[in-house]
């Protein structure tokens, strides 16, 4: 049994080449306990193909003792295909109906005949997702604030979630700047906190916008501690909010503000951009600035 603990990362197997003959692989992937589940997606699978998959396989599961009653997977499929091919560990529908798990296991089994390139997935912990969903866009020059109700006046309720989508034009980065935090403090942010995490679209729903699967920016915050500025990668930012049910120990909350931070070069016409750069080092070469 290979163990990987991590928030995210990338399984690979084998890391070149063919897989062997007669082979039993088994992984475990474990995510902090504060998550609620794992997604994985797979950017290779060259698993030799037979009826009910009875040569080469892949399995997948919440609980190792019960791993070989879990579906097998095999087949080859391109890369585009899987492009759309998630799988969720949802511990609510774990097969021997047991309380929720950190962890997901892998199982990998060859006969001894024919031997393909085996699979690749990366995976990456899942938050929960609560309370009413906001959509806020900022156009180039504009700053929004975002935080929990009534930050000025009195503290947050108990019992509380809402999430916020944070959106900038695209081709800029989203950059937030905390003017108020003072949440509960507590071991790994159990109890009250707020996260941020990359969001994006659904691929074929444009429409959707998903971020509690995203890459994570923060992981979970709490405490009074006010947070350095926050810049993401991409144009959207999911930020999630919770406080527990105990009502004595709720503070001032959350206020902060976004806008779109420094860019990213979009190439939308990448020969253009090649024949641009030509010319400038043609102009400088021969003196004709």
């Amino acid at each position: 049994m290979t163990n990987i603990t991590a928030f995210s990362g990338e399984l690979v197997y084998p890391e070149s080449g063919t897989y062997g003959k007669n082979e039993t692989k088994c992984w475990s992937i474990t995510v902090p306990d504060t998550y609620y589940g794992i997604r994985y997606r797979f950017s290779r699978i060259d698993v030799e193909m037979c009826s009910d998959c009875k040569c080469d396989y892949l399995q997948r599961g919440t609980t190792y003792r019960h791993i070989h009653w879990y579906s097998k997977l095999c087949g080859r499929y391109n890369y585009n295909y899987l492009q759309g091919y998630l799988f969720n560990v949802d511990w609510s529908t774990d097969f021997t109906g047991s309380f929720r798990e950190s962890t997901a296991y892998l199982r990998f089994v060859s006969d001894d005949t024919v031997h393909y390139t085996g699979f690749k997935l990366t995976f990456m912990a899942m938050s929960r997702t609560a309370g009413d969903k906001n959509y806020l866009n900022a156009t180039e020059d504009e700053t929004i604030e975002f935080g929990t109700p009534k930050v000025d006046v009195e503290n947050y309720p108990s019992d509380y979630a809402e999430q916020w989508f944070l959106i900038v034009p695209e081709g800029r980065k989203v950059q937030i700047d905390f003017e108020i935090f003072e949440l509960e403090d507590s071991t790994d942010c159990k109890n009250d906190y707020v996260e941020f995490r990359e969001a994006s679209i659904m691929a074929g729903d444009p429409e959707k916008i998903y971020g509690y699967f995203g890459p994570i920016l923060t992981g979970r915050l709490c405490g009074n501690t006010k947070p350095n500025s926050i810049l993401s990668q991409g144009n959207m930012v999911w930020v999630q909010f919770v406080s527990d049910r105990n009502s004595t120990t709720v503070y001032k909350g959350l206020k902060a503000s976004f806008k779109a931070g420094q860019g990213r070069l979009a190439v939308s016409r990448p020969m253009m951009l090649l024949f641009l750069s030509a010319l400038i080092m043609y102009v400088s070469k021969n003196n004709l600035f």
